[in-house]
């Protein structure tokens, strides 16, 4: 043998006895068994958090509805680690009795209500405003000679609760009247009672019904107390204050969802209306259509959409209390916590 070949033979002997001798086992990155060992020691997905979301109403595009709509078909709340069991109230206040079982972690309500069961002393919080300015007013037929509310004065006057809205009271107010000045009329949600004639001014949801008014053919004319000076918020997120107090990042999570699925839905109307229509099947496209873009012109502010800050809050428990809807005063910073909403704006998660 060589002398070249007997120095590579004692270089092969003394590598193959560095490599079984190596400290480091680990493959050659790459290799079939490094793919091995990185899938067998990286983390599994933690499950989804499980919650219940139950809209205060029947399926329809009300904003708050349809954010959450959007925001699971769309996965943002996946992106949250969130898998959220949408429901609709049945009515009787079905949400609320179950966001205050716990049954619910999120449900809506307006920001009137809100303040009523705080004053009621529940332990509810709004944590979103969706409406700057209240989803009720009332419509007149165009030829009745009813400009404004100033026209009020001797004509039937409808309302829909029990009680005569602090809403309607301070109408009239601010054109000098009171409830003394007109023929107040309960009624219910059928419109035939306007449009057979049975009342004069009848009281509606304004973001859906004076639409189907006009689809049943009357011309009429809108009064949006809001614009008469009449402080007047909308709908809100609602969670059961146990739920800001201990697990503040769910909170985080589903307004980060569904704040996202605003931006969305402000640019893709058509998709999110379609949306819609998997919840409110049977339903009219063009109404539901009416509805969100009503609901989104009523939340937008300068600031961001879902913000509201508490002189808003105060002007509405002022009324509520000079009307007597409520007979002590509470601090609205409890009703409202808008901080969730303001850290993602600020931070720029959401714009």
């Amino acid at each position: 043998m060589s002398r070249f070949c007997s120095l590579t033979a004692v270089a092969v002997s003394l590598l193959l006895i560095a490599t079984a001798c190596s400290d480091d086992p680990s493959p050659t990155p790459g290799s079939t068994e490094a793919a091995a060992t990185t899938e067998a020691t990286a983390e599994p997905a933690p499950d989804p958090q499980k919650i219940t979301f139950m809209a205060g109403f029947r399926p329809q595009a009300n904003l708050p509805f349809v954010s959450v709509y959007v925001a699971n078909a769309e996965g943002f709340f996946a992106d949250e680690g969130l898998e959220v069991d949408i429901q609709h109230s049945s009515g009787q206040d079905e949400h609320l009795k179950l966001l205050l079982d716990g049954r619910v972690e999120f449900t809506t309500g307006t920001a009137a209500q809100v303040i009523r069961r705080r004053a009621d002393e529940l332990p509810v919080r709004a944590v979103a405003l969706f409406g700057q300015r209240g989803d009720q007013g009332y419509i007149v037929a165009s030829d009745s000679g009813i400009e404004g509310p100033e026209d009020f004065a001797g004509r039937s006057v409808g309302f829909k609760a029990g009680v005569v809205p602090a809403e309607l009271e301070a109408l009239l107010a601010s054109v000098g009247l009171t409830v003394d000045d007109v023929q107040l009329q309960a009624v219910g949600f059928d419109p035939r009672i306007f449009t057979e004639g049975q009342v004069d001014v009848f009281p509606v949801f304004l973001n859906n019904e004076p639409d189907s008014v006009r689809r049943l053919g009357v011309d009429i004319n809108v009064i949006d107390p809001h614009e008469y000076g009449v402080p007047t918020l909308g709908l809100t997120y609602l969670v059961h204050e146990d739920t800001v107090a201990n697990d503040p990042e769910l909170v985080e999570r589903f307004l980060r969802a569904t704040m996202r699925a605003i931006a969305y839905i402000e640019d893709n109307i058509d998709a999110s209306v379609e949306v819609v229509l998997e919840f409110a099947v049977g339903a009219d496209s063009d109404h539901q259509r009416f509805l969100l873009e009503t609901d989104l012109a009523a939340a937008q502010r300068d600031d961001g959409i879902g913000r509201g800050d508490p002189e808003q809050w105060q002007a509405l428990l002022d009324l509520l209390l000079e009307f007597e809807v409520i007979e002590a005063p509470i601090d609205v910073n409890e009703a409202f916590i808008g901080s969730f909403v303001d850290d993602l704006y600020e931070s720029g998660e959401i714009e």
